[in-house]
């Protein structure tokens, strides 16, 4: 893979060595340590910059794109909670840039196409996602067992469960799951509000 062109981006390693693990690099970029910062540079610099420049983009052009791709990982770094995603997050970001580059700058780059980003949603957004879905599973298991129940049946079965269903496997007359749905999630607003 060809390096990053950027002279003034030092890159030491300054005798710490590399942590086996991009989950103990990022929790201690997370934290502030510019040598972890350094190195995580340095161990993706090659991914960033010849993803950049599969875009078609020329050298200029691609150094940009390699900078600002820091700066957004920078912005995001305590949004990212999963360390394997880390080198998916940079491709799709590095694209995103990419193509926004191309057509920001007015320039045709016959290999830069809309199709080449991925259509998923953005990395950190999935992210962003992820961690919405876990405060919401963290603020059930503070509700009682009752509402815990129903909110699962209803929410969280793969195919869509009636109220009819869920009285069945509760217990509770059917007439009253409509009621006890909402009381259930005005609980679970309030629990997530408070940041329990």
């Amino acid at each position: 893979m060809q390096r990053a062109p950027v002279q003034h981006i030092v890159l030491e390693n300054q005798g710490l060595g590399f942590p086996s693990d991009d989950s103990t690099l990022l929790a201690k970029c997370q934290s502030g340590d510019e040598s972890a910062w350094k190195l995580m540079v340095e161990r993706y610099q090659n991914l960033v910059f010849s993803t950049a420049l599969e875009t078609g983009l020329d050298k200029d052009s691609v150094v940009d794109v390699f900078q600002q791709v820091w700066l957004e990982l920078h912005r995001s770094l305590l949004r990212i909670r999963d360390p394997q995603a880390l080198p998916r997050w940079l491709i799709v970001t590095t694209r995103r840039i990419a193509y926004r580059q191309a057509v920001v700058s007015g320039r045709w780059v016959e290999d830069v196409r809309e199709d080449m980003v991925d259509p998923s949603p953005r990395a950190d957004s999935v992210v962003v996602a992820l961690e919405e879905r876990q405060a919401v599973e963290e603020a059930l298991t503070e509700l009682d067992s009752r509402c815990h129940e129903v909110l699962r049946l209803l929410f969280y079965s793969e195919k869509k469960v009636s109220y009819r269903e869920v009285a069945e496997q509760t217990g509770l007359a059917e007439d009253s799951i409509g009621s006890l749905r909402k009381r259930c999630l005005e609980r679970l607003r309030r629990i997530m509000e408070s940041g329990i």
